[in-house]
C-alpha cells in the first residue's frame, strides 16, 4: 500500500469518527435540554403544591384558633346533690362547621340525668356550626354511691370543616365530692351476746340545698339477726326497707330497730344501711353506713372437738370422737342446762353413733339435759364439762352424679339455760358452736399386664417365654379419683432386671408415660384429676410397651416384669397426699382370658 493510500484511509477514520462524535453531542444536546425543561416543571409543581398545602395549612391553623371550647363546673359538689356542667362552643372562624358531635365520657359512679345510667359515653348531635356562632348547653350529672370522691369528666366536640377532616376540641373538668347530701350515723354495740335483744339507731339528714325525693333506707342484716321491733316517726318498715319520700333540705329523721342475734362466739358481723333517692324513675345510691359488731363469749360457753382437734380432717370407714366443752363463766349458777348437737353431712353413718344423749334421727339431733348428765340440773359459777359422742363416717362415698364431691361434716351445738346473769337482756342464756370437717378423697392405681392386648398394640414374642428369645408384654395403669379434685399426680413403677421399655406408649389423656432408661423407672405425670372421674364415667388410662428377655436361671420360674406401682396426688379440697399402690407384675399373672399361670413359667 502506498502511502498515499495509508494517509486517504486515515482521513476517511477520523472523518467518520468526527461524524460520530457530532451525533453524541446533537443527541446530547437535545437530553440535556428535556433534563432541564422536566427539572424545571417539576420544581413548579413541587412550589405549587407546597403553595397549596400551605394555604390549607394555613387556612386550619387560623381557623382553628378562632374556634373555642370552654367547659366550666363547681369544684366541690355532694354526692347525690345534681350540678350542671356548662359547655360553651365558638366559631369565630369565616368556615361552616358540618356533622358537629358533643361527647361527654363519664367515670364509674356518674350518670348524665334522664340518660342511661349505665353509658359511659354520651353523644348528642349538634350539627351545622355557622360561621360567627356556636352554641352552650348545660349537662345535669349525678354523682352516687361511696364518698369522699373525685371524679374527672372529658367533654370533647367533635366536627368537619372545610378541608373535608374531621377534627376535636376537647376540655376536662375536675369534680371533687367530699360527702353525701343525705348524712347517715348508725350506732350500735361493739359487742353483744348471742340472742341478747340489742339496739341499732339509724339518724338520717339533708345536709343539703337540694331537696330530695323517692327517698328510702335500705337495711341489710346478717344471717342469724332476729328482727323484734322497729320504730319510726310515722314511717314503717317494709321488709328491709324504710320507705321515706320527699326530704326536703334540713329535714331529719330517726329509724331505730332492736333484734338479736345467734351465731359463733369471737365471729364479726356487720349491718349495713343506704340512702337512696329517685331521679327522673331511677333510683341511684346517695351514701351508706355500716355497724360493725362481733358475738362476745357467751357466759355460758361451748367448743366443740373432734378426735382432739378442731382442724381434723376425716376419711371413709374413720371413727370420729367429738367432745362438746361447755363452761358457765358467769358468777351464778345455771339451772336446767340443755345442750343440743345437730349432726349435718352424707359422710355420716347414723347407725354406728354411740351417745347417752337422747338421739331423734328424723332431725339427726343430739340432746344432753339432766337426766343423762346430772351436773346440768345446776351448772355452779366456774364450772365446766364436757358431753361426747361417737360416729363413724361410711365406708364409701356416697357417689352417683359428677358434681357429688368435697363432703363436709357439720355438726351445731348449743347450750341453753332458762336462768339469766343481770344486765343481760334476753329470755335465755345461750351459748353456740360449730363444727365443719372436709372428707379427705381418695385415689385408686390398678395395674394389668397383658401378652394379648385389644388395644391393638401388637406384641411379638412366645408363651411360654423361652431362654434368651424375647417378648413383648403391654403393661396397663388405671386411676379412678373419688370424692375431691386432685393436683400434681405421679404414677411410677421400675421395671424388673431383664426388662426394657419399647417407646410403644397410649393414653387417655394428652400426657403419657416417659422413661427413664438410666434407672429403669417408668413415671406418668399427670397436671390435674377431677373427682369422680373413673367412679361416673370412663377412668383415666395409659399402656406402655415392655420386652422381657428370660436367663437361664430363671428357667421353670416365673419373669419378674414389673415392680409395685405407685400413685401419689394432692387433695385439693383437704390440701392433703393422697397415695396408693398397685402390686408387681410377673408373668405368671396375666389378664388374659382363660390364661394357665403355668404358661407364666420360663422353658429352656
Amino acid at each position: 500500500m502506498t502511502e498515499d493510500s495509508k494517509n486517504i484511509n486515515n482521513s476517511d477514520w477520523r472523518d467518520a469518527d468526527n461524524e460520530n462524535k457530532n451525533r453524541w453531542q446533537i443527541y446530547f444536546s437535545k437530553v440535556s435540554r428535556w433534563g432541564i425543561k422536566a427539572f424545571w416543571l417539576l420544581m413548579a409543581a413541587m412550589i405549587i403544591l407546597i403553595g397549596i398545602s400551605g394555604f390549607y395549612i394555613y387556612q386550619y391553623l387560623s381557623t382553628d384558633s378562632e374556634i373555642t371550647l370552654s367547659v366550666l363546673a363547681p369544684k366541690e359538689i355532694m354526692t347525690g346533690v345534681p350540678f350542671d356542667i356548662a359547655v360553651n362552643f365558638n366559631n369565630n372562624s369565616k368556615n361552616v362547621l358540618g356533622n358537629a358531635t358533643l361527647s361527654i365520657f363519664l367515670p364509674e359512679n356518674t350518670s348524665v340525668l334522664g340518660d342511661n345510667s349505665n353509658k359511659r359515653v354520651i353523644i348528642r348531635e349538634i350539627g351545622v356550626i355557622e360561621s360567627s356562632s356556636g352554641f352552650q348547653n348545660k349537662i345535669p350529672i349525678l354523682i352516687f354511691g361511696d364518698s369522699p370522691t373525685i371524679k374527672n369528666f372529658n367533654i370533647s366536640v367533635n366536627y368537619s370543616s372545610t378541608l373535608k377532616t374531621r377534627f376535636e376540641k376537647s376540655q376536662s373538668v375536675e369534680v371533687s365530692a367530699k360527702e353525701a347530701g343525705i348524712k347517715i350515723d348508725l350506732g350500735s354495740p361493739e359487742k353483744i351476746f348471742n340472742n341478747e335483744e340489742f339496739e341499732i339507731v339509724a339518724n338520717y339528714v339533708n345536709i343539703s340545698e337540694f331537696d330530695f325525693s323517692g327517698v328510702q333506707m335500705d337495711l341489710t342484716f346478717p344471717r342469724g339477726f332476729i328482727l323484734k321491733k322497729s320504730v319510726s316517726e310515722g314511717l314503717k318498715l317494709s321488709g328491709n326497707s324504710l320507705v321515706i319520700g320527699n326530704l326536703p333540705k334540713g329535714k331529719n329523721g330517726t329509724l331505730s330497730i332492736s333484734g338479736a342475734i345467734i351465731g359463733d362466739e369471737g365471729s364479726f358481723f356487720d349491718i349495713k344501711s343506704q340512702i337512696k333517692a329517685n331521679y327522673a324513675d331511677k333510683t341511684y345510691l346517695i351514701g351508706e353506713k355500716t355497724a360493725n359488731l362481733s358475738i362476745a363469749p357467751s357466759p355460758l360457753s361451748l367448743k366443740i372437738n373432734l378426735n382432739n382437734s378442731t382442724d381434723y380432717s376425716a376419711f371413709p370407714a374413720d371413727i370420729l370422737k367429738y367432745e362438746l366443752i361447755y363452761a358457765n363463766n358467769t358468777d351464778i349458777g345455771l339451772n336446767d342446762v340443755i345442750i343440743k348437737a345437730k349432726l349435718n353431712g352424707e359422710m355420716f353413718d347414723f347407725s354406728s353413733l354411740k351417745s347417752e344423749a337422747a338421739f331423734n334421727s328424723r332431725n339427726n339431733t343430739l340432746t344432753w339435759n339432766a337426766s343423762n348428765i346430772s351436773q346440768l340440773r345446776l351448772l355452779g359459777s366456774g364450772e365446766s364439762g364436757s358431753a361426747v359422742f361417737e360416729i363413724k363416717t361410711k365406708e364409701n362415698y356416697p357417689i352417683s352424679r359428677l358434681s357429688d364431691k368435697n363432703f363436709i361434716l357439720n355438726v351445731e351445738g348449743e347450750i341453753s339455760s332458762p336462768m339469766v346473769p343481770h344486765g343481760v337482756a334476753s329470755d335465755k342464756t345461750i351459748g353456740l358452736a360449730s363444727l365443719k370437717t372436709k372428707v379427705r378423697g381418695q385415689i385408686s392405681l390398678e395395674s394389668y399386664v397383658y401378652f394379648r392386648d385389644a388395644t391393638g398394640i401388637i406384641n411379638k414374642g412366645q408363651l411360654p417365654l423361652k431362654v434368651n428369645n424375647p417378648t413383648n408384654f403391654t403393661v396397663h395403669w388405671i386411676i379412678k379419683n373419688y370424692a375431691t379434685d386432685v393436683k400434681d399426680a405421679v404414677v411410677k413403677a421400675y421395671l424388673a432386671p431383664g426388662v426394657k421399655f419399647t417407646g410403644i406408649v397410649k393414653s387417655s389423656i394428652e400426657v403419657t408415660p416417659q422413661y427413664n432408661e438410666r434407672t429403669q423407672e417408668v413415671s406418668w405425670l399427670i397436671p390435674k384429676i377431677l373427682a369422680t372421674k373413673g367412679i361416673v364415667g370412663k377412668a383415666m388410662e395409659a399402656v406402655f410397651q415392655i420386652e422381657a428377655l428370660p436367663n437361664i436361671t430363671q428357667v421353670g420360674q416365673k419373669m419378674p416384669l414389673v415392680g409395685q406401682s405407685s400413685i401419689s396426688a394432692v387433695d385439693e379440697f383437704v390440701g392433703a397426699e393422697l397415695n396408693s399402690v398397685a402390686e408387681a407384675l410377673a408373668t405368671d399373672f396375666l389378664k388374659d382370658g382363660g390364661f394357665n399361670p403355668q404358661m407364666g413359667e420360663v422353658i429352656q
